[in-house]
């Protein structure tokens, strides 16, 4: 039997939650090994803690209705929490700070020093302290999975680290936030950006504070972590000139329709001739014979540049509760495989 904790309880814990019940809690790689929910930690909604097992289906059903009342445990000190429940995984999903990587960082860091494995989808840990956590569980013996960081459920990071060995890449850039896709998609079918956003939040890619994902944060945070996993290097944020979709207007999306244009939100890391890696986030004018015009709606598409392949372009789902929890639920399966 698997124990897991849950660090934080929005959306994408949820969508994990539903997945493991849409399973009946057994893993497809390794039969009658169950999955239990031993605890859930929201400094928000609340806290739940069973060493028997948690009832899931009822935290969902009445999370579906907004209704957090089994979460009735007030815990504050997150961390100690983690420290002492007994379980095998930790899933840190906390709302975190991209710019400080906190609280996030502080769960992971426990969990690792408490015997913890750690699966998450939180970018800012990662956009910062990338070298300093995977070390911190190289020491402890433990697996961080990071998978669900930068395209929710399509496998970008095991693509990088492990399809294109024997390949120098020289640039990764792309579509890298589902929402600002989503509005910019909608704003061509002649929505405005307001009614574009509130759609988003309403399908859950956005958060109800869009500012992350339309001032490009979010990009940003995913752009660094790039920079570490490719290139092994940690960028500095105010290094890496960012700009978001906000300011962009109707009159502006059809002004590039009318040149057969559309306008992305591009995230893009890159080595220069010297060997030095820069990082840039800002809204471009994408031309019809780009792999990422056509690529519509909460879907990301990112083009891996290397020696020998030249372009290549994964394109794979950006947003979603279902597919970031899908993530989060590849990456446990991969350590109990392993």
């Amino acid at each position: 039997m698997v124990k897991i904790v849950y660090v934080g309880f929005g959306i994408v814990s949820q969508g994990l939650a539903e997945i493991i019940l849409r399973n009946n809690s057994v893993l497809p790689l390794a039969k009658n090994l169950e999955i239990q929910t031993v605890g859930i930690l929201d400094i928000m909604k609340g806290s739940l803690i069973d060493a028997n097992g948690i009832d899931m289906q009822k935290v969902l059903t009445n999370a579906n209705n907004a209704d957090y009342s089994l979460l009735s445990e007030n815990i504050l000190d997150i961390p100690k929490a983690i420290q002492e429940i007994n379980a095998d995984i930790i899933i840190e999903a906390s709302f975190t700070d991209i710019k400080t990587g906190q609280p996030a960082i502080s769960h992971i860091e426990t969990a690792l020093n408490s015997g913890k494995h750690v699966v998450t989808t939180n970018k800012g840990p990662f956009a910062i302290g990338y070298e300093h956590i995977f070390n911190l569980a190289k020491l402890k013996g433990k697996t961080l999975a990071i998978e669900g960081t930068v395209m929710s459920g399509t496998p970008i990071i095991n693509v990088l680290n492990n399809g294109l060995l024997g390949s120098s890449i020289t640039a990764v850039s792309g579509i890298m936030n589902g929402t600002s896709n989503y509005i910019l998609s909608k704003m061509e079918l002649g929505m405005s950006y307001n009614d574009a956003l509130s759609q988003a939040q309403k399908l859950g890619y956005a958060e109800a504070d869009p500012t992350s994902d339309v001032e490009g944060l979010d990009t940003l945070a995913k752009v660094m972590i790039l920079a570490n996993v490719v290139f092994d290097v940690q960028l500095i944020q105010e290094d890496i000139a960012v700009k978001g979709i906000s300011k962009i207007t109707l009159s502006d999306v059809k002004e590039a329709a009318s040149n057969n244009k559309r306008w992305k939100l591009i995230g893009s890391v890159w080595k220069d001739d010297k060997s030095i890696v820069h990082g840039s986030v800002c809204p471009k004018l994408i031309p019809m014979n780009d792999s990422l015009y056509g690529i519509l709606g909460a879907t990301n598409a990112l083009k891996i540049t290397s020696n020998i392949l030249g372009d290549t372009t994964i394109v794979g789902t950006g947003a979603g509760k279902i597919e970031t929890g899908f993530a989060l639920y590849n990456d446990i399966i991969s350590i109990v495989k392993g």
